[in-house]
């Protein structure tokens, strides 16, 4: 799984510049809260943009943990000579694997462990399983993860993710928790391409329970008065949302 990150490092970033992926960040703002002082944990960090995004909201610091040694390497750089200054010094950066304990550091717990597009390169329930097993043993009780996952109420076969909004996903295989999807991102000069898995939403919040999360919920996508464009713009993405925003809390007891 690193390999195919590590090839597409240098254009990943552009991704975030994609219709679909313009509307996350306001998505997340509407359930995050306020996370001022907050000791923040983010898996999946890829090029450190989610990581940047809690700094800015107020997190006291952001340690951020990825596969892809690429995807490290270009964060830190880009870090320490493109962020602000004042944060700077409040990120760490460190290759890590989500699904094994000893690859997460011993830093938490966490106030807040946040993962956009993490619990979706698990490639079966057990693997999920061990990412959730990861997030509950790296927050604090009574704090909450939150995630970026893809929409599990629709199929992405009966219901698929047509290049209209800047990319596309293509079920290629049928897996036993339901399917193996390629997604391919029209970013310039070139597209990206990777694999990604689409699994049940009863893996999810079944693995998020035997993990020691509850109160998992869904949360919809919100588009910002930035990011209306023309009118009926999004009336596709509307019928047809390709995220949700995920959250759950670890239990107090």
């Amino acid at each position: 799984m690193p390999d195919q990150y590590d090839a597409i490092a240098t254009l990943y970033g552009k991704m975030q510049y994609l219709p679909a992926f313009s509307i996350q960040q306001p998505s997340v703002e509407a359930i995050l809260g306020d996370i001022t002082g907050l000791r923040c944990l983010d898996l999946a960090c890829g090029l450190g943009r989610w990581s940047k995004f809690l700094l800015e909201k107020g997190a006291a610091s952001v340690t951020g943990i990825d596969i892809s040694p690429l995807m490290i390497e270009e964060a830190a750089h880009e870090a320490s000579t493109s962020w602000p200054v004042s944060i700077r010094d409040k990120v760490t950066f460190r290759v890590g694997d989500c699904t094994k304990p000893r690859d997460l550091g011993e830093e938490g717990p966490f106030d807040l462990v946040f993962g956009a597009w993490l619990l979706n390169y698990a490639a079966t329930a057990a693997e999920q399983l061990s990412m959730w097993r990861n997030i509950c043993a790296n927050l604090r009780p009574g704090s909450f993860f939150v995630g970026i996952t893809p929409n599990v109420h629709m199929d992405p076969v009966k219901q698929p993710i047509e290049d209209r909004y800047g990319y596309a996903v293509v079920p290629v295989e049928k897996i036993e928790d339901r399917y193996k999807c390629r997604l391919t991102a029209y970013t310039q000069p070139e597209t990206v391409s990777f694999e990604m898995y689409h699994l049940s939403k009863e893996v999810y919040e079944r693995g998020a329970a035997e993990a020691g999360l509850v109160e998992l919920k869904w949360n919809g996508h919100v588009i910002s008065k930035d990011g209306k464009k023309t009118e009926g713009y999004w009336d596709a993405f509307e019928k047809r949302p390709s995220f949700e925003i995920c959250t759950a809390k670890r239990s107090v007891l």
